[in-house]
């Protein structure tokens, strides 16, 4: 069933979570960056957009969502992240909402592990829990912006 294969992503962090925010144990990006792409949200693959300018972002594709405040930096350097926390809905009438909210895994200058791995897993889990249902509708349904934050919480994961 290859629908499920964002859930056992997610399951798969879930039991290595406390290993992934000490740093004992690495991310597998291109794992993570493979179950990105195929959500096919993004209109290129998940690499691409990390060594992108914001504003090419911004203007070509971003769903207003993220707090994109310095349009010269790469996305790579954005900090924010939008967290997929919630869906409803009817899937027999194509009535599926998502509900997303902000996260800040840099305050003060640090960077705090536990909250981009929360962003990658909880997402993940509710993403998946769609996907498995009817995974064309939540190519309608789902936030570019938020797609983009899984990518941007395991990348700054993996190399911090």
């Amino acid at each position: 069933m290859e629908n499920l294969t964002t859930m056992n992503l997610a399951d798969e962090l879930a039991a290595s979570q406390d290993k992934i925010i000490s740093g004992e144990e690495k991310l597998d990006l291109n794992k993570i960056f493979a179950e990105i792409d195929s959500l096919k949200v993004l209109d290129k693959p998940i690499k691409d957009y990390l060594s992108m300018k914001v504003e090419d972002y911004y203007d070509g594709e971003s769903d207003g969502k993220l707090t994109l405040l310095d349009m010269n930096q790469t996305i790579s350097d954005v900090q924010d992240r939008i967290l997929t926390n919630h869906v409803d809905g009817y899937v027999d009438k194509n009535e599926i909402n998502l509900t997303y909210n902000h996260e800040a895994p840099f305050e003060d200058g640090n960077y705090d592990r536990a909250t981009d791995l929360h962003v990658l897993l909880y997402s993940l889990k509710v993403i998946g829990a769609v996907r498995a249902i009817d995974e064309t509708d939540l190519r309608k349904v789902l936030s570019k912006d938020a797609v983009l934050s899984l990518g941007l919480a395991a990348n700054t994961l993996a190399n911090n």
